[in-house]
C-alpha cells in the first residue's frame, strides 16, 4: 500500500555492511499480490493538503526474498473543477533485516493527471527497531520555470511508532524550489496521530489527527490542522 515504504538509514545499512559479524535476511513475508482499497474524508499527505474526501486504492506485490512493487491512486484535487485529477503512484524496492534491525531501500515516483501537479522521483530510505522507525526520503521535484530550468530537490525525514492501535509521526519536509537564477523554498514540520480499528474481517477503520506548520521562503508561517476518518480493506488477489 502507498506511502509506507520500510527502508534503511545510510548511516546503519554503511554500519551493517562493515560488520562480517551481521548477515541480512530478506522479510519474511510470504510471495503474493495484494490489493487494497478505501475513502479518506480529507487526504493529507506528510502535513499537507492534497483534497477532500477522497477514494483510494492499490496493487502490491512481494516475494519471498523481499522485493516489492506496486501501485496506488488516489483522487486529488483543489475543489476547482478544473484541477481534479488522479494521482498514481509506482513505486518498489526491497525490505529485510540485520541484527534486529528492519531495513530496506526503496524508489517511488508520484505522477498527476489534469495538470494538479508535476512528478516526484523519490528515493524511499529507513531503519527500523523496537517498533520505530526513521525514514529519509529525498527527491527531485519536476518543476519548471518559462527558460525551462528544473533545479527542485526535497527531502523529508521522519520518525514513526506505534503501541498496539496507536501510531505516531514526527516529521519534516524541506524543499528546494529554486528555478534558474531565482533562489526559493519552504520547510513543513507536521505530526500525526491516529487510532485504528478492524471493523469487520478485512475491513479496518481509522481516525487520525494531523497538525501541520509551514514556513515560506519570505519567513512567513501557517499552520493547518486536521481530523481525518478514513475505512480501507485490503484482500489477496493470488
Amino acid at each position: 500500500m502507498k506511502k509506507t515504504f520500510s527502508v534503511k538509514s545510510l548511516l546503519v545499512s554503511m554500519a551493517i555492511a562493515s560488520s562480517a559479524a551481521l548477515s541480512v535476511a530478506p522479510a519474511t513475508t510470504q510471495a503474493g499480490v495484494s490489493g487494497n482499497m478505501g475513502a479518506v474524508s480529507t487526504y493529507v499527505f506528510r502535513g499537507l493538503y492534497q483534497t477532500g474526501a477522497a477514494g483510494q486504492g492499490g496493487i502490491d506485490y512481494e516475494s519471498d526474498s523481499g522485493f516489492y512493487a506496486g501501485t496506488w491512486l488516489s483522487q486529488v484535487g483543489t475543489g476547482n473543477a478544473s484541477q481534479q485529477g488522479l494521482e498514481y503512484d509506482l513505486y518498489g524496492g526491497w525490505g529485510g533485516s540485520a541484527g534486529g534491525v528492519d531495513l530496506g531501500i526503496g524508489y517511488a515516483g508520484y505522477f498527476y493527471t489534469n495538470g494538479f501537479d508535476r512528478m516526484y522521483n523519490e528515493l524511499n530510505l529507513s531503519a527500523g527497531f523496537g517498533g520505530v522507525t526513521i525514514a529519509f526520503n529525498p527527491g527531485i521535484y519536476d518543476k519548471k520555470d518559462a527558460k525551462g530550468h528544473a533545479e527542485t530537490n526535497y527531502y523529508n525525514a521522519n520518525i514513526s511508532g506505534d503501541i498496539g492501535p496507536i501510531s505516531a509521526t514526527l516529521g519534516y519536509n524541506d524543499w528546494d524550489t529554486s528555478t534558474g537564477e531565482t533562489k526559493d523554498g519552504a520547510v513543513n514540520t507536521y505530526v500525526e496521530l491516529s487510532y485504528s480499528k478492524e471493523l469487520f474481517k478485512g475491513v479496518d477503520g481509522s481516525i487520525t489527527y494531523m497538525g501541520s506548520q509551514a514556513e515560506d521562503a519570505a519567513g512567513d508561517s501557517h499552520v493547518q490542522n486536521y481530523l481525518v476518518f478514513g475505512v480501507t480493506s485490503s484482500f489477496d488477489i493470488m
